[in-house]
């Protein structure tokens, strides 16, 4: 079924003002087809608009599918799109076009932030006026030699592999504020 002709609305107000459909033909030029389907469609559903249910049919993207990606997002909006995709057995790119045109989502990077609470900001100050005092003495220039070596216990936190889905960016970070400190062990 073709999409509907653009003549459709004059085509009815013309048969409601009683002007006989071989005259609509005549006047609009249009194939008596258009007309006669328009004039019939007019009589059974008493309205010049499409029928309920035209048009393909979506098959994966439906309202339960939504529902499901809203909800596996509420759970955990640090998910990655393709793994998602992956378990619910449908292509990312579809996924993707559920997330960004049906639920408005957008992905932001995880981004750091420090813990400031009075406590910290106090011992911040603390140590910032100590190292003041030693470059006044003179002391900061000390270099201590020492056999012992840092290393990381965790990965390195790369914000490329580390996406939020939220509609804005104060929304993504509200949530669940995610604060990277690498644990150093001295050996």
């Amino acid at each position: 079924m073709g999409p509907p002709s653009p003549h459709r609305s004059s085509i009815l107000n013309l048969f409601k003002a009683g002007v006989a459909p071989v005259d609509i033909i005549k006047w609009l030029g249009v194939p008596s087809r258009t007309v006669y389907d328009s004039i019939s469609c007019f009589k059974k559903l008493g309205t010049f608009l499409d029928r309920r249910g035209r048009g393909r049919k979506a098959t994966v993207v439906t309202p339960d599918r939504i529902k499901a990606v809203k909800e596996r997002i509420r759970r955990n909006a640090h998910r990655s799109i393709r793994k998602m995709a992956k378990g619910m057995k449908i292509s990312h790119r579809l996924l993707g076009r559920i997330v960004k045109d049906k639920l408005k989502l957008n992905c932001y990077s995880e981004r750091k932030a420090a813990i400031l609470s009075e406590a910290t900001t106090k011992n911040r100050l603390e140590r910032s006026k100590k190292l003041l005092q030693r470059t006044l003495n003179g002391e900061h220039l000390v270099t201590v030699f020492s056999d012992e070596k840092l290393f990381t216990v965790q990965a390195e936190f790369n914000p490329q592999n580390h996406q939020v889905l939220g509609e804005t960016s104060e929304e993504a970070f509200a949530t669940e504020r995610r604060f990277i400190k690498p644990l150093i062990p001295l050996v």
